[in-house]
């Protein structure tokens, strides 16, 4: 009897080891970057000490209505600042989509700057206007790209450019797996109601096709298919060659898989916009005098456009200035002909 119970405490103790070797090891690439980390990924890990955390406030799980939300992105840890074209991005949707919820989303940790700090408090004035801060390290816990990021990040995070586009991209594309809705850029204006779409792309140029927007509506068969391939793809890429797979490259195979049949009708749901439907690239004002273009004047926009984005200055001044002071009047009232330049 005592060799039999010695042998059975032998293996309860065996046993026990080798789940917490387990756990440890799914856990180590986290323990070790936490105690080597570098300056522009340590917010992935660290708790927030400053904006609060989604899901932390009161009505966050009320609001984040399935595939009835807009989101933004902020996918850098450098500090949690917001300029007031950043702003306005946000204020313009929840002003022509008050039915929709938005939600602003940092993975910085730290606090606003004081300028910031007045924007933010302007946006929340809005009822539907959401400011929160995610943890990465436990926002892709349960997800299917949980391990491949804790598999890759030693290398990940050595490439800062594909991790503020593309890697900002799949992070974008793992909020809408969550929670389906829209995904928007931080530097365009909402012109009106995005209400009516649902599983999307929206191509930034005819030239490389590139994707800026993009939609799930995840109460769909299909839509949840869609978001569901996406994740897998981005989860088995290669570290190799993980710079390849952007996310035009992503949605693209994925289409591939769900769309193979010509006939598949299901396909018919998922929409590719031309660029003029969120990146017009010309707006025109009014034949009046150059005087009178501040006070009067507004750009002709197509009736179909729904956004514009704004790229390196390279706009007229004036015509963003009309246009923000429509959609955005709240920032716009506040920063005025700083609009572009804090």
């Amino acid at each position: 009897m005592k060799k039999q119970r010695a042998f059975f405490m032998f293996c309860s103790l065996f046993t026990l080891i080798i789940i917490i070797v387990c756990v440890f090891w799914k856990k180590l690439p986290m323990i070790l970057i936490t105690y080597n980390s570098a300056d522009h990924v340590y917010c992935y890990w660290s708790k927030s000490n400053g904006i609060m955390e989604l899901g932390q406030g009161e009505w966050d799980k009320q609001m984040l209505v399935p595939s009835r939300c807009i989101f933004f992105h902020k996918t850098m840890c450098s500090l949690p600042n917001l300029m007031p074209l950043q702003a306005c991005a946000v204020e313009s949707a929840a002003r022509n989509n008050r039915n929709l919820n938005v939600f602003l989303l940092f993975l910085a940790t730290g606090h606003f700057s004081d300028k910031s700090k007045k924007l933010v408090n302007i946006l929340e004035t809005y009822n539907n206007v959401y400011v929160r801060r995610v943890r990465l390290s436990t926002y892709i816990t349960n997800t299917p790209i949980e391990d491949w990021f804790w598999a890759n990040i030693r290398i990940l995070w050595q490439n800062r450019d594909w991790l503020k586009k593309d890697f900002h991209d799949y992070i974008r594309m793992l909020t809408l797996w969550k929670f389906g809705g829209l995904s928007l850029n931080l530097n365009s204006i909402v012109l009106t109601s995005l209400d009516e779409l649902t599983t999307f792309t929206g191509v930034e140029n005819n030239r490389d096709m590139g994707i800026g927007v993009f939609g799930v509506d995840a109460s769909t068969n299909f839509g949840r298919s869609f978001v569901d391939i996406c994740l897998d793809i981005i989860k088995n890429i290669n570290v190799n060659n993980y710079s390849q797979y952007n996310i035009t490259r992503v949605v693209t195979q994925t289409l591939q898989r769900l769309c193979y049949q010509k006939d598949n009708k299901e396909c018919r749901q998922f929409t590719i916009y031309p660029p003029d439907k969120f990146y017009p690239t010309s707006l025109d004002f009014p034949s009046i005098s150059s005087s009178e273009v501040m006070t009067e004047g507004m750009p002709r926009i197509g009736k179909d456009v729904m956004t514009i984005h704004l790229w390196n200055n390279s706009q007229d001044n004036a015509m963003v200035y009309k246009i923000a002071a429509k959609h955005c009047p709240k920032i716009y009232k506040f920063v005025g002909k700083n609009f572009l330049s804090m």
